[in-house]
């Protein structure tokens, strides 16, 4: 079985991608870029609970802030900004996302059915 250099460079291109989309830099813009929007979104008086923060030490670790009653806004803005993610980036917000859900269940069951 013979692989073509047109399907290799295909694949190394894949790889690259798949790399360049789980960066720190990358993720902290989409952090930015999705607080952002959370908060054009929410009520004026939930505006100071949405935010995050970025580790000094461990700077791939995210901290998201966010009331339980923002939680909704800071869902709709992961879900507004997705399509325009890497296939990688995506997956790690649809896992933030996930943690969120969880997190706010736990707080909230009677009222995480319709987020």
């Amino acid at each position: 079985m013979d692989i073509s250099d047109r399907s290799l460079q295909e694949l190394t291109a894949i790889i690259e991608e798949s790399k360049t989309g789980f960066d720190i830099d990358i993720l902290d813009k989409w952090y930015f870029k999705i607080t952002e929007y959370a908060k054009e979104e929410a009520p004026h008086h939930l505006i100071k609970s949405i935010g995050y923060e970025q580790d000094n030490v461990l700077p791939m670790k995210f901290k998201v802030n966010c009331s339980k009653r923002a939680v909704p806004h800071l869902n709709r803005a992961i879900e507004h900004f997705m399509p325009e993610m890497q296939y990688v980036t995506q997956l790690y917000f649809q896992v933030v996302q996930q943690i969120i859900h969880k997190e706010y269940e736990e707080y909230n069951p009677e009222k995480s059915n319709g987020d």
